[in-house]
């Protein structure tokens, strides 16, 4: 039995540091509240597309969604300071999700998209830096890019994707 006693004692070491360590990602968890419902034509440009990879997964800065615009349009579209939004699906509606903060470090950024400025754009949203928390439950979700014309009118890309 002496000879077993180090590596029982080393076991029960182990299952309290991690016991330790999933207590804490549970009580520091953020989840993001619904905001109000939407409903937006998406996709609805010619010639430029929303792609998102495989949302990765932190503990402690959540998900990870990188996204690339491809841009083959001779129209200019501008993307305005707040332009990316994640938004989850409840039985069919789409609701955008809340920011925990008001106060965005980056103002007065804007970005222009077809014609001769720019072919493409590529960024990501990683959640505990965007304001959304650190976790998201089980469910659909969906980036939206929002762009502006010429004339100042909005229109939105959007990529699905799935947390289970």
């Amino acid at each position: 039995m002496k000879r077993y006693r180090g590596w029982v004692i080393l076991l029960i070491f182990i299952a309290l540091c991690a016991s330790g360590v999933w207590l804490t990602l549970q009580v520091t968890a953020e989840y993001p509240t619904l905001g109000e419902p939407v409903s937006y034509p998406v996709n609805q440009i010619d010639g430029f597309e929303l792609t998102i990879e495989k949302p990765s997964w932190s503990p402690f800065k959540g998900y990870t969604i990188r996204w690339a615009v491809t841009a083959d349009s001779k129209e200019v579209y501008s993307l305005k300071t707040d332009f990316e939004y994640l938004e989850r699906c409840i039985d069919g509606q789409w609701y955008r999700l809340e920011y925990l903060q008001d106060n965005f470090p980056f103002n007065n950024l804007e970005f222009a998209l077809g014609g001769e400025e720019s072919s493409g754009l590529e960024g990501s949203i990683v959640q505990k830096y965007a304001y959304y928390g650190t976790r998201l439950e089980t469910g659909l979700y969906r980036v939206i890019l929002e762009m502006e014309s010429k004339d100042g009118t909005p229109h939105y890309l959007a990529a699905e994707f799935d947390v289970k």
